[in-house]
């Protein structure tokens, strides 16, 4: 059964945190990027400064236009880059997030008494060893409780015979004892 998730932000704060975590590191790549470019068209400035050659208007149209295009497109590549990684932050997190989200409900649903089905995930989700453990240990309470009922519904059928009273005594006994030692 094939299982799809319409909503990509189940924990925000926890998806958000790692989304603008990536961007930050963007921003910060970025302005190392940008500085160093910058640095390279300043020295080069200072180059055709001291040949004398900044007087020249081709020179300067030149400077001029490097430094717009420089300018205008770090800014366009930075914002690109900011919304890709944090888009990548989320839909990365998500992953992790639904699987975790849908264990904190299954585990809900054991303690209440009321989980009965398999634990599911999307193939490509994280922690596929997670629902499978989860899934054996259903199997295994489930598996348990029909013993107990088992064992308690040998006691009910040995409570109507007379004789059967020390027989029950000593079923529920030993079913006294191996829930001792489940605890």
């Amino acid at each position: 059964m094939k299982t799809f998730r319409t909503h990509y932000l189940i924990d925000k704060d926890f998806q958000l945190k790692y989304a603008f975590l990536l961007a930050s590191i963007a921003v910060i790549v970025a302005l190392l990027i940008g500085g160093l470019l910058f640095y390279s068209l300043k020295s080069s400035y200072q180059i055709l400064l001291t040949a004398g050659l900044t007087e020249r208007p081709e020179v300067l149209a030149l400077i001029t236009y490097w430094k717009k295009f420089l300018s205008t497109t770090l800014l366009v590549i930075l914002g690109f880059l900011i919304l890709f990684l944090t888009l990548l932050g989320i839909l990365i997190t998500h992953k992790m997030v639904g699987p975790i989200f849908v264990l904190k409900r299954k585990l809900q649903e054991v303690s209440e008494g009321t989980c009965t089905s398999p634990m599911n995930l999307r193939a490509r989700d994280e922690f596929q060893d997670v629902k499978d453990k989860f899934n054996h240990m259903l199997l295994s309470l489930q598996a348990r409780s029909k013993e107990d009922i088992a064992t308690l519904e040998n006691v009910l059928s040995q409570l109507k015979d007379p004789q059967g009273i020390q027989k029950t005594t000593q079923i529920l006994k030993n079913l006294i004892s191996k829930k001792q030692k489940i605890l």
